[in-house]
């Protein structure tokens, strides 16, 4: 009896035993389970971290990508505006639009920067992310043709230059001919001298009359004169001319109601010009002295 009674206590003592076991197994697989949970969750929340900031980062340079684009072509319209308003010069607005392209310039290359950390995040993060990838690809050429387009401003800027220099060379050279013309116009020519000395210099010659013009003979500007013998007056601005000695004649003749012969103190005298127009119908003037 005793000895059946010892069977069944260690029976029952090594079934005990072995509940205890079965527990502690239990237990282990649902910490091991708890921590294989939690290293999940967090890798999980890490990869939505990751994604989150690169997609955020891409949506950033689209925005300030999207803000250049609009404020290149803000930049082409103030160009026309500044041109089309005469306040400032052609180098004045190309300084200012330099300014524009600069600042641009410098989103672009802070957009450029973003982008090479983009590539290296991708690169170095131990889960590769086709989405991902394709994403930021599209955002590299998108980037390149803002490039593209950027440097075609830049030399439309610049272009600025060589249009203004061309401009102004043409402008110089129109004013140039013009100003040449005018000065044309408003010279005219006088010299002043005896009678036999104007006509060795070929300046006068008489013509007409009888008894080989000795008697009813005109006094004329010669053929072919000699323009190097005469002095330039600016016809528009001087009205009156002096004279070293007496005035005899003046040729061709002038009508005296455009201007006025004065003897002045000593051997001095002095034409004024009341009516230019009239009075250099004529671009000559010969003033001949006694």
């Amino acid at each position: 009896m005793k000895a059946i009674l010892a069977i069944l206590f260690c029976l029952i003592f090594a079934a005990l035993s072995g509940c205890d076991n079965r527990s502690e197994q239990l237990e282990k697989q649902v910490a091991e389970l708890q921590q294989t949970n939690s290293q999940l969750v967090q890798e999980t929340t890490a990869r939505d971290a990751y994604i989150d900031s690169v997609a955020q980062a891409i949506d950033e340079v689209y925005s300030s990508l999207e803000t250049m684009k609009s404020n290149e072509q803000h930049l082409l319209k103030e160009k026309k505006e500044l041109e089309s308003q005469n306040k400032y010069t052609s180098k004045e607005i190309r300084q200012m639009l330099i300014g524009r392209v600069a600042t641009i310039n410098s989103v672009l290359k802070e957009n450029q920067q973003t982008l090479e950390n983009l590539q290296k995040k991708l690169s170095s993060y131990r889960n590769k992310y086709a989405g991902l990838q394709k994403m930021v690809e599209n955002l590299k050429n998108t980037i390149t043709e803002r490039e593209q387009a950027i440097a075609g401003l830049t030399q439309k800027v610049q272009g600025l230059e060589n249009e203004v220099t061309e401009k102004t060379r043409l402008v110089g050279e129109k004013d140039a001919v013009i100003g040449e013309q005018h000065k044309q116009i408003a010279t005219a020519y006088y010299i002043v001298g005896k009678r036999d000395e104007l006509e060795k210099k070929g300046i006068i010659a008489k013509e007409g009359g009888f008894l080989w013009g000795l008697l009813g003979s005109t006094t004329m500007l010669a053929y072919g004169l000699d323009e190097t013998y005469f002095k330039p007056i600016n016809k528009e601005e001087q009205k009156i001319i002096e004279v070293n000695g007496k005035i005899d004649d003046i040729i061709p003749k002038r009508s005296e109601q455009v201007y006025s012969a004065t003897k002045m103190n000593g051997s001095q005298s002095m034409i004024t010009i009341a009516d230019p127009d009239r009075f250099w119908e004529s671009k000559y003037l010969v003033i001949i002295t006694d």
